[in-house]
């Protein structure tokens, strides 16, 4: 029971705050209280990925394309000397996406669990369902957390392109992804999934 428990309790804890949300409402995300449009977090203590979200997410979302978003980065935009739980908790409650920028390092971390805990805590407390998961490494792929959160609201979790070619398609997915009203993405899905559900039934 206890390794049941180990394995389940995360995806347990998602599922039911997700029908927690849906059944009271989602609220808009768009609040006067969000400061940066996204909270991106990553390992910072891997320089290739450091590099990539400096020099090239941020020019992506920041700097090109037609709307320029507004990003809150660790290295960039975190105060020195406060608590990591502090920070984290400011970043995620103060913008309206959280990006999670996920490589196989990063993803074993307690930082990873943290921010982690912390964005489904807004689902809890406000309704509002702010993650997008980056995928930069194949990593997760036996997760009962992903598995869910691909056949509840798919659209919220990209996946860096193994070509080139659709590295464009894959900056105007995510640019899409991160600017969308939450009320309109989830609710959509989320009535998709139980309308399936009840046909299977």
């Amino acid at each position: 029971m206890a390794t049941v428990a180990h394995i389940f309790y995360f995806d347990a804890f998602y599922v039911l705050h997700y029908l927690k949300a849906e059944w009271k409402g989602y609220r808009s995300a768009a609040s006067q209280d969000n400061v940066y449009d996204v909270f991106v977090t990553y390992d910072t203590k891997d320089p290739w990925v450091s590099e990539w979200v400096l020099e090239t997410l941020r020019v992506k979302l920041e700097v090109e394309g037609e709307k320029a978003l507004s990003l809150c980065l660790e290295e960039r935009d975190w105060p020195l000397g406060f608590p990591v739980i502090d920070n984290l908790t400011q970043s995620i409650r103060y913008s309206r996406k959280t990006l999670f920028v996920l490589t196989k390092a990063y993803a074993k971390t307690g930082v990873f669990r943290l921010a982690m805990y912390l964005a489904h805590q807004r689902l809890l407390d406000e309704n509002l369902d702010v993650i997008v998961v980056l995928m930069l490494e194949p990593v997760l792929q036996n997760s009962h957390f992903l598995c869910l959160r691909r056949r509840l609201c798919g659209e919220s979790v990209v996946e860096w392109p193994r070509t080139a070619a659709a590295e464009p398609w894959f900056w105007q997915n995510l640019r899409n992804v991160v600017r969308v009203d939450n009320q309109t993405m989830y609710t959509s899905i989320y009535s998709e999934y139980f309308t399936c559900s009840r046909e299977r039934d």
